[in-house]
């Protein structure tokens, strides 16, 4: 800013002013404001003849005192308000700042400066880099089919009314095709935030459902963890570090066993990224003797989860329940501990794909840990099952036609005299609460850290909530093979952004869930003032739904969403806005560098 004394002349009379002269932050183009009016000279000279000098020494201190020339600006944007009665029946449109929040983020994590490479490389005639920024924070605000998210492109402070309906489906071939080349920059900037440990690998899968039953190469019927079997599917391997946030995924045909993925997916990974050894996370479904012995032969180290009652053998299970060799230790959480005994596997495995038997021999260690809470956890599920199978029993013939071995039902035990409770399996299955065990190929492994890492594996289970429920990948609307590999890397993208934007809420002290966090950013509305003569038409009010929100602060005190919208705003470096702004002080404080309607 630089402010000043000017003398303006109108009908040959001479008037006093103090100016602000500033660069527009939308034309870039220099300007000027009047911060105080005196009116004319000649009075104001007649009134005081030291007035001049009273004006200048006004204009000295707006110089100097920040709080006095931001008050200066609100009183000369107030002064004069004039109501154009021609637009006062025009009702402006609610507008919402949440798209705002996640550019800054969008910028670091690099994924600007790379779309904005493309479109410059490949001369197209669309922005490529508005496009896929406003189908990501779609999906992270109110995710809608392409079709229902491009209707609704307007109601955001930031200016998307230019974007193409078709673009939004031609942008998903170019994700699909560069799919690796934007994982590799996201990890980048990724560092950028933090010290990713890249050598442990956390991964699991899962499957996400077409409402469609015709088959193709990709959309497969297979074994549908949603329940859909009857469906369509696609499978999806993820990989993500310690902290919850992703590494890579990969897509596979729906009719994909999940065990025969584990391989492609980190084989790939090691070789982009060119480690000499990464340790791979997963729970007992991928722990086939195969997987196990292909990861060692690639040089791979891996925990995997391994229950002991049904993978070891009765000599290994006799020894584990022993009490010697136990190592326990008292925490919050009640007692816990461990115990580590060697294992040779040598078996014949028979390879499903190839048709063949294979013979499998690993050197492993099994981990055994036992712990108190998961004890009451066990006890209390079996005993639900057991009381479950009671019931079901007495009600007669009903009991006859339960053959299936999972859940309450395997209590049942049914042959050619009758139905009757299996009370061996209840007994062995009493016998093992509290257990679970882990193996691994590591050398000497340290028991603590090994089970930590395992336990860490819910932040994948994290990972599929969101992208299911939050960011509602499936069902799938796409349907050719780069619309539907794009729409996935459509949301891989705005999972990263998401995990992100609350890791930097949580660092901050703001412990918040995904919904919550867009719940109290969407609460605050802003509206442009098109009542207001042409001098003020730049004049925008902003309020909140006056509600509480989901979120209790630690001392219990229920916290508002306006409240809420301030502090989300301030932990991502922005400023809460005030009942009344203007187009430059919105873009000012919300850091926003995108055009604003």
């Amino acid at each position: 800013m630089a402010i000043s004394v000017a003398i303006k002349k109108f009908n040959s009379r001479e008037y006093v002013y103090i100016i602000d002269s500033y660069r527009d932050p939308v034309t870039k183009k220099p300007t000027s404001r009047n911060l105080v009016s005196y009116g004319r000279k000649d009075k104001l000279l007649a009134a005081d003849p030291d007035a001049m000098q009273k004006v200048e020494k006004h204009a000295q201190s707006l110089r100097s005192d920040s709080t006095a020339y931001s008050h200066a600006i609100k009183e000369n944007l107030l002064s004069g308000v004039e109501v154009n009665t021609d637009s006062i029946t025009e009702r402006p449109a609610s507008l919402t700042c949440t798209p705002a929040i996640f550019h800054p983020l969008w910028e670091d994590l690099g994924m600007g400066a790379y779309f904005r490479n493309y479109k410059r490389n490949n001369n197209l005639n669309y922005d490529l880099e508005k496009t896929v920024f406003f189908s990501c924070v779609s999906r992270l605000i109110e995710p809608k089919s392409k079709h229902s998210s491009w209707l609704n492109r307007k109601r955001f402070i930031t200016d998307f009314s230019d974007i193409d309906h078709q673009r939004m489906y031609d942008c998903l071939d170019v994700l699909a095709a560069h799919k690796d080349r934007i994982i590799r920059k996201l990890n980048q900037g990724i560092e950028k935030f933090y010290k990713r440990d890249l050598t442990v690998a956390l991964y699991d899968v899962t499957t996400f459902y077409f409402e469609s039953f015709n088959e193709d190469e990709l959309r497969r019927r297979g074994m549908s963890k949603e329940h859909r079997t009857q469906e369509t599917q696609v499978v999806l391997g993820l990989l993500i570090d310690s902290e919850g946030v992703p590494f890579a995924y990969e897509l596979f045909p729906g009719n994909t066993a999940e065990m025969n993925t584990l391989i492609t997916v980190i084989d790939k990974f090691r070789k982009q990224y060119q480690l000499k050894e990464v340790i791979v996370v997963a729970d007992s479904g991928l722990n086939q003797l195969l997987n196990l012995d292909r990861l060692q032969k690639r040089g791979f180290k891996f925990i995997v989860g391994y229950p002991p009652y049904c993978k070891l053998k009765a000599t290994k299970q006799k020894e584990l329940l022993e009490k010697t060799g136990w190592n326990w230790k008292s925490s919050k959480e009640g007692l816990w501990g461990y115990k580590t005994m060697p294992l040779e596997i040598k078996k014949a495995v028979e390879d499903k794909v190839n048709k063949t038997k294979q013979q499998v021999q690993l050197s492993v260690t099994c981990v055994a840990t036992y712990s108190e809470v998961r004890y009451h956890h066990d006890h209390k599920e079996l005993s639900q099952k057991w009381n479950k199978a009671i019931k079901v029993l007495n009600q007669g013939k009903a009991a006859s036609a339960t053959t299936c071995k999972s859940g309450y039902k395997a209590f049942i035990q049914v042959d050619t005299s009758g139905a009757m409770l299996n009370k061996a399996l209840y007994e062995k299955r009493l016998k093992w609460c509290g257990y679970s065990a882990l193996l691994t190929n590591l050398d000497n492994p340290d028991p603590e850290w090994i089970y930590k890492k395992q336990r860490q594996l819910w932040r994948i289970e994290d990972n599929f909530r969101l992208l299911k429920t939050n960011l509602q990948a499936r069902p799938v609307y796409v349907w050719t093979d780069e619309h539907i590999r794009g729409h996935f890397m459509l949301n891989y993208i705005a999972l990263v952004m998401q995990k992100m934007l609350l890791k930097q809420l949580n660092d901050k002290g703001l412990h918040l869930s995904a919904s919550e966090v867009i719940k109290a950013l969407e609460s605050m509305k802003i509206n442009r003032l098109k009542g207001l003569k042409k001098a003020n038409s730049n004049l925008y009010s902003c309020s909140n739904i006056e509600a509480n929100s989901v979120h209790v602060a630690e001392g219990g005190e229920e916290v508002s969403l306006k409240e809420l919208c301030d502090r989300i705003l301030k932990a991502c470096d922005a400023e809460p806005l005030n009942s009344l702004e203007t187009a430059s002080t919105i873009r000012k404080k919300l850091k926003i560098k995108l055009p604003i309607q």
